[in-house]
């Protein structure tokens, strides 16, 4: 049976062709009957319409993350895994850890990875928290990181992000902080200048002042 967070995921890729490949007069029919399947009924219809929910490294989405040949938003990676923004986010900031084997295991260093990326983006995004979530999708387990804001969960609802939305949040995210260079300011004893003129000649003595003498 399906969990309520694959049904999600399914239910945007679904909308998602519906949108793509749809006459605009039956977008907006098609769209509203995924929309109103609980997850037993989306699993009938996958089953009814031959959509399998099986996949196996060669047509897995998220492999064909890591190889390049589906465009994403890459926060940054390492050896064993990268970092990528979610298309349909919970809220801003909504990434995926994926490892770059198709396994069904999460490694220590993988979690270590993706602990950095957590604090990475609730540093840059102000979030109150980050929330580290398991995710296993047609057989290539990832993890969630979810910033919350308010109150959101993993199946809390998603949106749609647009490029420019995507781009945004990369931009934040990845923004480098300008180091500010410290300027020390030496402060000079100020010297009191004297009334007579600098370069005065000193060999030249002021006569004292004498009485007039009387004859």
């Amino acid at each position: 049976m399906l969990t309520q967070e694959q049904a999600q995921e399914i239910k945007f890729q679904l909308i998602e062709q519906i949108e793509k490949n749809f006459p605009d007069d039956k977008k907006e029919i098609a769209i509203n009957q995924i929309n109103s399947m609980n997850e037993d009924r989306l699993e009938e219809f996958l089953k009814q319409n031959n959509i399998s929910t099986k996949t196996n490294k060669e047509n897995c989405i998220f492999c064909s993350i890591i190889n390049n040949e589906t465009p994403s938003y890459k926060i940054e990676e390492d050896k064993i895994s990268v970092a990528v923004l979610e298309i349909n986010p919970i809220s801003e900031g909504h990434s995926l850890i994926i490892p770059k084997e198709h396994s069904q295991k999460i490694s220590e260093e993988i979690l270590k990875f993706a602990d950095k990326i957590s604090k990475k983006i609730k540093s840059k995004l102000k979030s109150k928290k980050t929330e580290i979530i398991q995710s296993n999708f047609f057989g290539h387990e990832i993890l969630n990181i979810l910033p919350i804001y308010n109150d959101e969960t993993i199946n809390s609802q998603r949106k749609k992000a647009s490029e420019n939305e995507l781009k945004e949040t990369l931009k934040k995210i990845n923004e480098k902080k300008t180091k500010e260079k410290k300027i020390k300011i030496k402060k000079e004893e100020i010297k009191e200048k004297k009334p007579e003129k600098e370069n005065q000649d000193k060999n030249i003595k002021k006569t004292p002042w004498l009485p007039l003498r009387i004859p």
